[in-house]
């Protein structure tokens, strides 16, 4: 998708209609795999800003009521001259939170920043903590700003981690002392925190599984056996661990480069899960197939230069931030392409069974 029409597409996106029906080359369409792992695939259309795009969408369910925390990009990038590109008229990428009231709609959304900020704000997490109070994690950085330059403490991305207010807003961030993060020159993201038994736990890497705890150590599972679903390709954490009663269920992905017929390259990225026992001590079972994958098909923003120049385009991706299981049902929110998000619903036995054990 071009930029103008990306525009169009978000801001008219009640008007349009999904199409599962039509054969389509390469990998199906959002709608069509939600629909072949036995779910549904729903698109938010309501309570957005009037934004460039929408994604990594994080659910949390809080007080009775379901919550959504999601990135938002004001401005496309611009490519100058040398290819170095930025956030067009010095906004750079914000986190919204807003409540969800079905699964096309959400209320009160603002930024949880009170006022500007010059940081590009990404990948939010909500979580609920053991003093039963919401937090939200998201990754901030100097990256594609006009601050951005290598003596930036921020020229890569660390997780701040905050307290939501009974307003909404984000307050009394920190960075925790976890990995590399309070470490210039390091990089530190998709992390995801979560409650087990009162104490906070977080998971920081997936090759090999490492969980840190306030409680020292930290817990490390080998993970070797992810390699029959993802190969040697990068993985990364997607949501907390789901709590399922007598284990608990994991969601991950990794990503390559992929290249089209007429020999386009773009990033792919491809969803898997596993799951572990009780104790946190080992792999019970996996996914050996992909549960999403990201498809051209679903359309993908192009960026371009100072002269309307197509430069680079938004990766191809189904990926979710945020996901709890509710009367059996498991409840996931995905962004798509890096452009708009929506709710995955399926009865977690579609999940399960498509796992082997370990």
């Amino acid at each position: 998708m071009s930029i103008q029409f990306a525009r169009y597409d978000h801001v008219h996106r009640s008007a349009l209609h999904p199409l599962t029906g039509i054969p389509e080359e390469g990998t199906p369409n959002v709608y069509k795999q939600a629909k072949d792992l036995g779910g549904e695939f729903t698109r938010i259309l309501y309570g957005l800003p009037d934004h460039t795009a929408d994604f990594s969408p994080s659910i949390c369910k809080y007080n009775n009521r379901t919550f959504i925390a999601w990135r938002s990009q004001p401005e496309p990038f611009g490519f100058r001259w040398d290819n170095k590109y930025f956030y067009l008229n010095d906004r750079p990428t914000e986190v919204w939170l807003g409540e969800l009231i079905n699964d096309k709609t959400i209320v009160g959304a603002k930024s949880v920043r009170r006022n500007k900020h010059r940081l590009s704000h990404e990948d939010p997490r909500l979580f609920v903590g053991g003093d039963n109070l919401m937090y939200i994690q998201m990754v901030t950085s100097a990256y594609a700003s006009k601050y951005d330059s290598r003596d930036s403490a921020f020229s890569q991305a660390k997780v701040a981690v905050a307290l939501v207010d009974d307003s909404g807003y984000a307050i009394s961030a920190v960075y925790p002392p976890i990995g590399k993060n309070r470490e210039k020159g390091a990089t530190e993201k998709n992390w995801c925190f979560f409650d087990k038994g009162g104490e906070l736990h977080c998971l920081y890497s997936t090759r090999d599984i490492v969980i840190e705890k306030e409680s020292k150590p930290a817990i490390t599972i080998k993970s070797d056996v992810l390699k029959e679903s993802c190969g040697d390709h990068a993985t990364f954490n997607s949501v907390a661990p789901i709590d399922l009663g007598d284990q608990y269920l994991v969601f991950y992905h990794w990503k390559h480069m992929a290249f089209e017929p007429n020999g386009s390259y773009y990033l792919k990225y491809y969803l898997g899960a596993y799951t572990l026992d009780k104790e946190l001590t080992k792999i019970t079972s996996l996914t050996t197939d992909p549960l999403f994958t990201g498809s051209v098909n679903d359309g993908m923003i192009w960026w371009t230069n100072y002269a309307g120049q197509k430069v680079s385009r938004q990766p191809a991706l189904v990926l979710p931030f945020g996901a709890y299981v509710e009367n059996d049902e498991l409840v996931m929110s995905c962004g798509v392409n890096d452009a708009y998000i929506g709710i995955f619903r399926t009865h977690i036995a579609n999940i399960l069974g498509r796992m082997k054990p370990v």
